[in-house]
This record gives structure tokens, C-alpha cells and sequence, in this order.
């Protein structure tokens, strides 16, 4: 099958989804794991078919960028029971919504424990089971046959399917259609690290103590310095920074994450969610009154569905600017840049069976400038990837103005479906042009030829200037006396 010929090309074309084990008609299709310990579907030629199915719903296979017509609207928001957020990872908008879905009747599915702290995706029927899928959890879930329950559940219930962003494309691809009663919600995605080096991880703590519970996300001293955490049943607990904890600090610094993750297919645009969830993470700028260092949550509102489901909520929330939102969220849009240490780390991992001691070695080698060098691609991955999507939502505009004043928010509810861009003078040396409905910002020379350039560039039909004239450089005024387009005044004061 076409499956099998993908991952023996490019194994990093394959998410792990398992929608073709699921869609499976004979059960053909077990999901094993590789070397590295992430899971691969392995089709048994004796049960095979050769039906066709998994290929035909392998989101991978069936890959088509979906550049979107708008931006989504952003929000912070923050649930109003203290103690659910408490317990949140960010500011409990995940239990929110599962909330809504439990009270009428209906069922979540989404990442959480089993017996061994393995993690599994599971189904909650009610708030005590539901406690069990709450929080992050820095592992690839194993799907199982969760898909399948999923379509079953549907024919009587509101379902809930929270997962990594290829989960709820695999699921859509494996329903075949929208379900009125399905609310997908994905999250900001890092990346997935090896389930293998996990269980190895958390095992080896569960030989030595029986565990109780685990949180990758502790907010034991604070939401912005969070701890890993794992409490005993008979000494207490281990509770570590996630960037000094052994398994954390390698998940962080991209050394184990699914190939995948390195070029993945489902960053934004081209997920298929109803929302996404993740940190406000810098929200102490863009919005400080919704920051007390307890938790704030990012929600992203992709379909009417998704939008009329968070209205529901009690939520307290507030309407955000994409840009500046995800300005530290670069996970949203761009993937995760490799560890140049990646394929060592995992060539010397399978020489040994002391697995820990490979990860303890790597873990205190300094990689400080391999971090840095990750963060400046992952930024620049983002701006490209961003300014490509506002290119895209530029060609629908009926027309482009040039506003010479600081940014203002009249003006975009004055034009709807055009393209509104504030020109500043910051001295006489530089100017600064920021396009309205993305927030980007463009700085420019103060020359005339750079005027020109900017107004052709973007398509300015029209200029419009307060009175009195809103400008202190000398280019900028003798451009206007020469640019040939309408130039209209317009009052500062004006609502």
C-alpha cells in the first residue's frame, strides 16, 4: 500500500494519527513501534484486502495546504473556578468546554493516564472522570481504537475529541464528514516526544515508589515557571523546573520529538479543528489584566461551530490581535527545529539498554548555543510563514488605504474587506508602516522612493491624513504632494 511506500521514503511524512489502523475493515493494520519509540502502522499482508481505505483517509497522503480567507479571532481567557484552574495547565478553557458537553449527556475524549502513567487517549463520561484528560501531557498519545468510538458515540451524544492537531485531522479523515454534534479542539503543538523514553523515564520511578499522580504542568510556584511533578504514595514527591528536569529538558530543546514534528503538515492553516487551546504566553503585555501568574489560557476560534461553543462558556475572556498574541506561541505556525544532537542522541540510545543513562548524559551537555540557533529558525519560520498567510488574505481586499496616524481601530470598522496600513514618522531618519488587520510591521527609510515602493508594493488606492497634517518629516509631505492618488482629511476626534 501506498502507507508503507510513504514511511520507507520519508518516515517523518507519517504523524503517527493511526486513522488507517482505525478505518481498517479486517484489522489489518498494527501500529508498532520503531527504533526511536514512536509508532508506525505495519500492514499484515495475510489479513490486507487491499481495499484501499488507509490510504485514501491518510491525512498525509491526501496532504493539501488550506490558506484561509481571515484570520481567526484570538482571545485570552481564564475560567472563573479557581480551583479548576488551579489544577489547568494554562487557565482551564479545556474543562470549560468538556463541561458543557458532560451536562448534556455527552462524552470527551482526550490524552490522559493509564495504571502505568502511559499515556493513552481515553474517554470521560462525567467531571470525576474528566479529571484524568486535564493538563498537558508532553507525550504522543496512543489512539487505539479511539476513532471508532468516537464515530460511535456520535450517532446519540455530543462528543468532545481533544488531541494534538494531526489527531483531529485523523479523525476527521477517518468520520468522512462534519458531525453537528463533534467539537474538535487541538493545541498549540511543541511537538511529541518518544513515547518509549517516557515509560522509561516514569517506570523507572514507579520500581523504586508506587506512583500516584503525575503533571508535567505543576504550577506549584508559578504558571510561567512551571514544574514537572510526581507524587508518591509513600515519600512524598519529585518536583523539578521542566528545563532542569532530565526528560523535560530534552523535550524542550527538540532533541526527541517525532520526525514529523520537524515538518509538520498540520501547523495553522491546514488543521481542521474547531479551536485550538495553548498558553497566553507574554499576555503580562498584550492584555495585563487578564495576568496574575495563575494561568491564562489562548483560544482560537476557527469555525462558527467552535465560536458558538465558547460562547457558551462562562469564561472570562477578551478579543485579542493575532500577531501580537502568538508573538511568543511561534508553535502555532511554524515546526519544531531539530536538536543538531537528534540523530547521536538516538544512535547511541540503541546501543544501550540503560536508556536513562543516554538521557542523563545529553541532558547535561551545555547546548546553549544549539537553543539559541533553534529560536532565531523557529522565529523566522514563523514570520515567513505568517507574512505568507496575510499575502494570501491581501488578494481578497477590495481596495488598500494609507492612513497617515498612529494605528486606529475606527478605521477598520469604517472599511470592512479593505486593507488599511497606519504610516508613522518615528524620526527623520525612519518610518514605520503597520498593516491593520495583521498587526505586521514594515520599517522603512525616510526616502521617497521607499514611499514608492511601499504604495506599489501593497496596491494604495487611497491616502488619508489627519488634520492637522499627522506627519513631522519632510519626505513624507513632499511624497504626498506628488504621489498622484486621492488624499482625504480626516479628524482625529472622528468615532
Amino acid at each position: 500500500m501506498k502507507i508503507e511506500e510513504m514511511i520507507k521514503a520519508n518516515r517523518a511524512d507519517c504523524s503517527g494519527c493511526e486513522a488507517c489502523a482505525n478505518i481498517c475493515p479486517r484489522n489489518a493494520i498494527e501500529v508498532i513501534r520503531d527504533a526511536e519509540g514512536f509508532a508506525y502502522p505495519k500492514i499484515n499482508p495475510d489479513l490486507c484486502i487491499k481495499c484501499g481505505r488507509c490510504d485514501s483517509i491518510c491525512p498525509s497522503l491526501n496532504y493539501a495546504q488550506n490558506l484561509p480567507d481571515a484570520l481567526p479571532k484570538v482571545f485570552t481567557a481564564i475560567n472563573p473556578d479557581e480551583k479548576i484552574r488551579r489544577h489547568s495547565s494554562s487557565g482551564g478553557v479545556f474543562s470549560a468546554l468538556s463541561e458543557i458537553i458532560l451536562k448534556d449527556g455527552g462524552v470527551v475524549f482526550g490524552a490522559g493516564f493509564d495504571k502505568n502513567f502511559h499515556v493513552v487517549h481515553t474517554c470521560a463520561k462525567n467531571l470525576d472522570e474528566l479529571e484524568n484528560l486535564r493538563g498537558s501531557k508532553y507525550v504522543q498519545s496512543q489512539i487505539g481504537d479511539v476513532y471508532r468510538q468516537v464515530k460511535n458515540a456520535l450517532k446519540s451524544q455530543k462528543v468532545l475529541f481533544s488531541g494534538m492537531p494531526c489527531q483531529c485531522v485523523g479523525l476527521k479523515r477517518f468520520l468522512g464528514k462534519d458531525y453537528d454534534n463533534l467539537l474538535t479542539v487541538d493545541i498549540i503543538c511543541h511537538g511529541v516526544p518518544s513515547p518509549a523514553l517516557w515509560e522509561y523515564y516514569i517506570d523507572s520511578m514507579n520500581d523504586s515508589h508506587e506512583i500516584t499522580h503525575v503533571n508535567f504542568r505543576s504550577k506549584r510556584k508559578s504558571w510561567r515557571n512551571f514544574f514537572m511533578e510526581v507524587n508518591f504514595k509513600d515519600c512524598g514527591y519529585y518536583a523539578k523546573p521542566i528545563a532542569t528536569d532530565i526528560f523535560g529538558k530534552l523535550f524542550l530543546h527538540n532533541l526527541i520529538l517525532r520526525p514529523s514534528c520537524h515538518s509538520c503538515k498540520f501547523k495553522f492553516p491546514n488543521g481542521q479543528s474547531d479551536l485550538t487551546l495553548g498558553d497566553a504566553w507574554g499576555v503580562q503585555d498584550f492584555a495585563p489584566e487578564f495576568f496574575d501568574n495563575r494561568g491564562t489560557s489562548l483560544v482560537i476560534v476557527h469555525t462558527a461551530k467552535g465560536n458558538s461553543f465558547f460562547e457558551k462558556t462562562t469564561l472570562s475572556k477578551q478579543e485579542v490581535k493575532m500577531v501580537v498574541a502568538l508573538r511568543k506561541n511561534t508553535a502555532f505556525l511554524a515546526s519544531a527545529f531539530a536538536s543538531k544532537w537528534r540523530e547521536n542522541f538516538f544512535e547511541d540510545l540503541a546501543k544501550t539498554l540503560d536508556k536513562l543513562s543516554v538521557m542523563q548524559r545529553y541532558f547535561y551537555q551545555d547546548d546553549t548555543e544549539i537553543r539559541k540557533e533553534i529560536s532565531r529558525n523557529n522565529v523566522s519560520a514563523y514570520r515567513k510563514n505568517y507574512q505568507a498567510i496575510a499575502r494570501h488574505i491581501r488578494k481578497n481586499f477590495n481596495k488598500n488605504i494609507l492612513v497617515i496616524s498612529e494605528p486606529r481601530e475606527d478605521f477598520e470598522q469604517q472599511f470592512p474587506n479593505c486593507g488599511v496600513y497606519f504610516l508613522q514618522t518615528i524620526d527623520s531618519e525612519q518610518l514605520v508602516c503597520t498593516e491593520n488587520f495583521s498587526s505586521l510591521k514594515f520599517k522603512l527609510k525616510a526616502e521617497s522612493v521607499e514611499l514608492k515602493r511601499l504604495a506599489k508594493r501593497f496596491n494604495i488606492t487611497e491616502i488619508y491624513i489627519s488634520e492637522p497634517l499627522n506627519c513631522n518629516s519632510t519626505v513624507v509631505t513632499d511624497w504626498l504632494k506628488n504621489c498622484k492618488l486621492p488624499i482625504q482629511n480626516f479628524s482625529c476626534d472622528s468615532d
